[in-house]
């Protein structure tokens, strides 16, 4: 069958209309220099992901990073897999009939190749995280679980019937069972619907913003359970061992540490090189997915009588629906990774600076140890 997306009549003009407002021989012309910025940015916004996955795999430990944040984020990215899946198959499709004014340019192709490699490095962050989180609390395995059917179910809604429409005859009408014309086919347009007008704003604008909240809470309470930690490990050795025993009989080996590894401090510099990643892409976003303004060649004439200009609030809302959510999602995605690197960045340092501290008060307390220790051997 043929490469199939956009089944239902209204949405398949709607999607037509909104390709046909871009060139002809391609569906977007922008001057080769940014042509190259885009594909140095493709390879960034996937090389940003490696140091994460390879800090999680090397420490085989998730502490510290939400599982909320993580399940949010993948949901945003599976939403643009969909729509960018789908803005394919209508180009794919339009550009078979006689004098197409559309067609699928390379950039097109970039563009899903983006966003199909941030959906599957997410996965493998994602996976990582969950095999690796300890199960430190009773209900920390049912939690995993009902992750992994949130996202399960959320994938039946979106990728899993966008998959079965493209490559099976699944959703024909029983009377026309094989190579059905497009309007007959009305499940996924219907589902593009509910993702447009009800999905979209949860799951790429909320969902995110309260993801990066949820890690901020938990790199706040990791901060304040590792001091706890330390602490109680400090009383426990001056209980257990004098210092003035300590001072004389010197450790066989230096005690291991029992607090956990600051994940949140190692990925933070990682984090601040996603952030301007992302922030750089959100900006080329715009370039590469315009507002549809460009004239045809075959457009008629503008009218004598110009048009009353639109509410700016409707022009926001129907750019950002239809081409502005990428902008918006990855500037908040940029935002959010930028204020939990700077916020470890600062937790770190400032730790750093309580140990030396500490240290400095301990240091005359050792040294008058060590003179008595002299005095008495000497005596």
């Amino acid at each position: 069958m043929s490469f199939s997306g956009g089944r239902g009549q209204f949405l398949y003009i709607t999607a037509c209309w909104r390709q046909s407002e871009r060139p002809k021989t391609t569906s977007v012309q922008i001057p080769k220099p940014l042509t190259s910025q885009i594909w140095i940015i493709l390879a960034l916004t996937w090389a940003s992901f490696v140091p994460q996955i390879k800090h999680v795999w090397q420490t085989k430990d998730s502490r510290g990073i939400s599982t909320a944040y993580l399940l949010f984020n993948l949901l945003c990215i599976t939403e643009h897999v969909f729509f960018h899946s789908l803005d394919i198959a209508y180009l794919w499709d339009v550009s078979k009939f006689p004098s197409a004014p559309v067609s699928v340019s390379p950039l097109d192709w970039v563009n899903l190749a983006q966003v199909l490699g941030d959906w599957v490095l997410s996965n493998v962050l994602f996976a990582l995280c969950l095999s690796y989180s300890p199960p430190t609390r009773p209900h920390r395995r049912l939690r995993t679980l009902l992750v992994l059917a949130l996202y399960c179910f959320f994938l039946l809604f979106t990728l899993v019937p966008l998959i079965l429409d493209l490559t099976t005859d699944v959703f024909c009408p029983p009377n026309h069972p094989h190579d059905c014309l497009l309007p007959e086919r009305d499940v996924v347009p219907f589902l593009r619907g509910i993702h447009c007008y009800f999905l979209l704003p949860l799951t790429t604008v909320i969902l995110p913003v309260l993801g990066i909240f949820k890690q901020v809470q938990r790199q706040r309470r990791q901060l304040q359970q590792g001091q706890r930690g330390r602490q109680q490990q400090q009383q426990q050795q001056e209980e257990e061992e004098p210092r003035e025993q300590a001072m004389r009989i010197p450790p066989s080996h230096p005690p291991t540490p029992t607090t956990p590894t600051d994940l949140n401090g190692l990925l933070a510099r990682s984090r601040l090189f996603q952030a301007a990643i992302f922030a750089l892409s959100a900006i080329l976003w715009i370039f590469r997915l315009p507002p549809g303004q460009q004239e045809r060649e075959d457009d008629p004439p503008p009218p004598d009588a110009p048009l009353l200009p639109r509410p700016w609030l409707l022009v926001f809302l129907h750019w950002w629906m239809f081409m502005g959510y990428m902008t918006v999602d990855e500037a908040i995605f940029a935002i959010g990774q930028g204020v939990l690197g700077y916020l470890a960045l600062r937790k770190a340092a400032e730790a750093d600076g309580r140990s030396e501290g500490e240290e400095a008060e301990r240091r005359p307390l050792l040294v008058a140890a060590e003179e008595r220790s002299t005095y008495e051997s000497a005596s």
